[in-house]
């Protein structure tokens, strides 16, 4: 995922060419939902996003042109958990092509962070089922080595 769309490049992605893929932008993040193309493409509920930002529009759950930009000052925390939600879908369910960059400015790209997918598995919960793979494993070897070592291969 390096490349860096710029507004208008990302308006190319709109769905209305049915030879290219239809791109939407989320918190700076271009997701390809060519997937989904009778949602997002040309004709569909929810074309108003195609090839545009829509991180306001998702949050406060409207389907308006002027709702589609990147302007979440003055969401609500219900608003931006919304926004949150749909974030999560969109990784679970669509392929990040890249990022879109601010007018003006070379990359938009302030945590790094913001490009990584959301995951069930917190690291607490890796850590443990490590650990209790690590113990079962462990176990596993113990009892080969007790039937081994016993006069008849049998405990």
């Amino acid at each position: 995922m390096s490349r860096t769309f710029t507004a208008s490049e990302l308006s190319m992605y709109d769905g209305s060419d049915g030879d290219k893929p239809v791109y939407i932008a989320v918190k700076g993040i271009v997701y390809d939902v060519s997937a989904a193309r009778d949602f997002y493409g040309k004709g569909g509920p929810y074309e108003i996003f195609a090839g545009r930002e829509c991180s306001r529009a998702l949050a406060i759950m409207k389907v308006d042109l002027a709702a589609c930009n990147d302007n979440l000052a003055d969401c609500t925390a219900q608003q931006l958990k919304t926004l949150e939600d749909w974030i999560t879908k969109f990784n679970s369910k669509y392929a990040m092509v890249g990022k879109l960059a601010h007018e003006g400015c070379k990359s938009q790209v302030d945590d790094p962070t913001m490009f990584l997918r959301s995951s069930p598995f917190t690291p607490g919960l890796v850590a443990t089922l490590v650990v209790v793979v690590l113990l079962t494993i462990l176990g596993a070897y113990i009892l080969y080595l007790e039937i081994k070592s016993s006069p008849h291969g049998e405990l």
